[in-house]
């Protein structure tokens, strides 16, 4: 992905941005908060072989061009973005990877549109009632206090933190805290538009989404694949995911041995292989009608 060129995506008056490699049947990645298109990029050089792989920057914390108080960053606003960009590409059809409050969006997303989902493919994620996980659930209220915000940024500057329990040291084996900061949070450090786009998202969460979507969903009966990391014990543990897999009538549940939450960080070749298996297995390559 190093090389690839950004491109914009205009939605209402604001701006996302996007790489997009490889042809075929359509492949949208969406990650988690505070996270960007960059946690994807160990998996989409081999991925972009097989799909046309769509990585945007979703305005979930980790973006970089700010986005204004119009754009609603509530669960089912960020499903209607999702809407958009495909909309916005021609795209009539896609298969959904995500990861990490990804997962979330995603699951609302096909609750409200499953008929723009090919497949679904869900890493740790929420759902449920875990929306936020427990963990972070305090984010809801505290972003709220004034400087709060603030003092996430100065403490997110701060490297070594990032490791930290508190901050993203439940998230990954592999990740340094300079890819952390490189990759992640520099853009929510460093800006405080970008600051007051994350608080606006982390006020939309609630469980009402997740478990109402999980009602919706156990009639979506396309393929869905999950590819849960097992180390990952506090935020979404494996009992949890399987509870997400058992609300699919046509579901595929690999556990992912020494792998956190950002699966596709700690073991990208066991997330890289379990998705061209799943697609290969249903055929998705060959949906020609998508096209």
């Amino acid at each position: 992905m190093g090389n690839t060129i950004k491109k914009e995506i205009k939605i209402g008056e604001n701006i996302l941005e996007y790489k997009e490699v490889g042809q075929g049947i359509p492949m949208l990645f969406i990650h988690g908060a505070f996270s960007s298109g960059n946690t994807w990029r160990k998996v989409i050089p081999a991925l972009a072989s097989h799909f046309r792989c769509i990585i945007p920057e979703w305005s979930l914390g980790g973006h970089k061009i700010p986005v204004t108080n119009n754009m609603n960053l509530d669960p089912e606003g960020v499903a209607d973005i999702i809407s958009a960009v495909l909309e916005a590409l021609s795209i009539n059809k896609t298969i959904l990877i995500a990861n990490d409050t990804g997962g979330a969006y995603a699951q609302v997303f096909a609750a409200q549109c499953p008929q723009k989902v090919i497949a679904l493919v869900l890493s740790n994620c929420e759902g449920f009632e875990v929306f936020p996980p427990k963990k972070f659930a305090s984010l809801k209220t505290m972003v709220k206090v004034p400087g709060y915000m603030w003092i996430m940024a100065k403490l997110f500057s701060y490297k070594p933190s990032l490791k930290w329990d508190m901050a993203f040291g439940l998230l990954s084996h592999q990740l340094t805290k300079e890819e952390l900061y490189e990759y992640y949070v520099k853009n929510f450090s460093e800006n405080k538009h970008i600051r007051e786009n994350f608080k606006q998202l982390a006020l939309g969460w609630d469980p009402k989404y997740t478990l109402n979507a999980a009602e919706k969903l156990k009639d979506f009966k396309k393929p869905v694949l999950l590819l849960w990391g097992m180390d990952d014990t506090v935020l979404f543990p494996v009992e949890l995911g399987k509870r997400i897999a058992s609300i699919f009538p046509n579901a595929t549940f690999i556990a992912v041995d020494k792998a956190m939450t950002y699966v596709q960080e700690d073991d990208p070749d066991t997330f890289i292989e379990g998705i061209l298996s799943f697609t290969k297995e249903h055929q998705l390559e060959r949906i020609s009608e998508v096209l």
